[in-house]
């Protein structure tokens, strides 16, 4: 890693276009103009936590703006291991997904129909967004990368945005997470974009994930979903090839 990226892995507000000197405000508007906002971060691990959460069922969310922080209430693809070191049978994939130190929520809300050319931007507000999510009737959540994507997804509908809650302006989040609910039968979709600085993980019983648990319960349900694991068979999950 040269000096710039450690430097820029150490400082959030500095990325390898701009030094720390860099007023935070011009910062946040350079991200806004569609340059690559992802964190240079290497003790996030970003795919293993993508593919963790690959193909999660969204339950709901809950929002604190005082205590800045977003919650997703998911049900997770992972085979815990058991102590023999075997993967363990099919157990509780909900998990609790938090967010810390958000900066800044933006969600879009749409509905595209099909004689229409644009799309009908729908009403939504940071204490409504569990709502939304819940109507969609535990959707997975859309695509393959959730942390720290870079800005082509956002660019798309930046400027559709049902609301855009900043809570640090000087500061928004070293990192990112970005996810979406689609549905079929009613033409709508919802894209949500959130600014944050920690992460952490809860099973359903309550107890703390470590980041590396998760990734690997995440990593060793795949490994046996491609192995043909009976215990990898879900509903909505296409077989291996």
């Amino acid at each position: 890693m040269t000096s710039g990226a450690r430097q820029t892995a150490l400082d959030p507000t500095s990325t390898p276009e701009t030094g720390p000197e860099t007023a935070p405000n011009e910062i946040v508007a350079r991200r806004d103009a569609g340059h690559d906002s992802r964190a240079l971060d290497p003790l996030l691990d970003t795919e293993g936590l993508n593919i963790a959460l690959a193909e999660a069922v969204c339950l709901g969310s809950a929002f604190d703006a005082d205590g800045r922080t977003l919650c997703l209430e998911l049900e997770v693809l992972r085979l815990p291991e058991t102590r023999s070191g075997v993967g363990g049978d099919h157990r509780d994939g909900r998990v609790r997904l938090t967010l810390r130190g958000v900066g800044r929520v933006a969600a879009s809300l749409r509905r595209q129909l099909w004689n229409h050319v644009g799309a009908d931007i729908l009403p939504l507000a940071p204490d409504t967004l569990d709502q939304a999510i819940k109507s969609f009737g535990g959707g997975r959540l859309h695509g393959w990368e959730f942390v720290d994507v870079d800005d082509s997804g956002w660019s798309l509908w930046r400027e559709l945005l049902s609301f855009d809650a900043v809570l640090d302006p000087e500061r928004p989040g070293a990192h990112v997470f970005e996810f979406s609910q689609e549905e079929g039968v009613d033409p709508r979709e919802l894209d949500v974009r959130v600014w944050f600085d920690e992460l952490s993980v809860q099973d359903a019983t309550g107890a703390e994930l470590s980041p590396a648990h998760f990734v690997a319960d995440g990593r060793r349900w795949w490994a046996a979903h491609d192995a043909g694991d009976p215990r990898a068979v879900r509903p909505g999950i296409a077989p291996p090839l």
